[in-house]
């Protein structure tokens, strides 16, 4: 065993590519983001906590598919930091949304998390509503995106070139969200509600309940309206 190679926190997070923070959330049973099977990795070197490295890349190997996939539909393990790392990424370059209160705070505590195009926008400029958007995000266990969406802020964002390629990481490369196709289950559910909506938060929302989202994040009044919807403001 002395021969191994014994990785430190700052090792580890570089090798996972997430922060030392998130390591040690991982490890401390106390975090809200504790990963036991992760956590069993970890040994103590004096007050240190320390890998073996040839531990870490047999726990990497059985999650490479989740981790590391390549299906821009797929959510990586890593979704929550990856997204909290692209707030503001659109600062400067879009305007940010102005939000009006429009009610139905609903309780979520669990379940997928499905976005709009007002309050994606806020997050990416930091605009106002980031923090509770950071709130709820930080209850959800996974982020949808409805493919319409994801196209019409790839084609926005495309007005900046600066931002393009960033944007384009954000939304496909990285895998923070699991995306939701317009199919026939969403088409079917978009005939039920009212136009008045608006063509793009129909899209949005059918799509993202079509594909198992627990509740709709947006900002849209016509919706947050009607009765019985998994929807609510921020």
């Amino acid at each position: 065993m002395s021969s191994e190679k014994l990785l430190t926190l700052n090792e580890i997070s570089e090798k996972l590519r997430v922060s030392r923070h998130t390591v040690q959330a991982w490890v401390s049973p106390s975090s809200p983001n504790h990963r036991p099977e992760f956590s069993s990795l970890a040994r103590h070197a004096g007050r240190k906590t320390v890998f073996l490295e040839s531990d870490v890349d047999a726990w990497l190997a059985q999650r490479r598919g989740a981790v590391y996939s390549i299906s821009y539909g797929e959510r990586s393990a890593y979704w929550r930091e990856r997204f909290v790392a692209g707030r503001g990424i659109l600062k400067g370059y879009v305007k940010p949304p102005e939000v009006v209160r429009a009610g139905r705070m609903v309780s979520f505590s669990e379940g997928l998390l499905a976005f709009d195009a007002e309050p994606l926008l806020v997050w990416l400029t930091d605009g106002p509503g980031a923090a509770e958007i950071f709130s709820l995000v930080g209850r959800a266990e996974g982020l949808v995106l409805a493919v319409p969406l994801a196209f019409w802020v790839l084609r926005r964002a495309g007005r900046s070139h600066a931002q393009l390629n960033r944007i384009q990481e954000f939304i496909l490369g990285q895998n923070v969200f699991e995306l939701a196709p317009f199919n026939e289950d969403a088409l079917k559910r978009s005939l039920e509600l009212p136009h008045s909506a608006g063509e793009m938060s129909l899209q949005a929302y059918c799509c993202s309940v079509a594909a198992g989202a627990a509740m709709f994040l947006t900002g849209n009044r016509h919706l947050l309206k009607l009765p019985g919807l998994p929807v609510c403001s921020f």
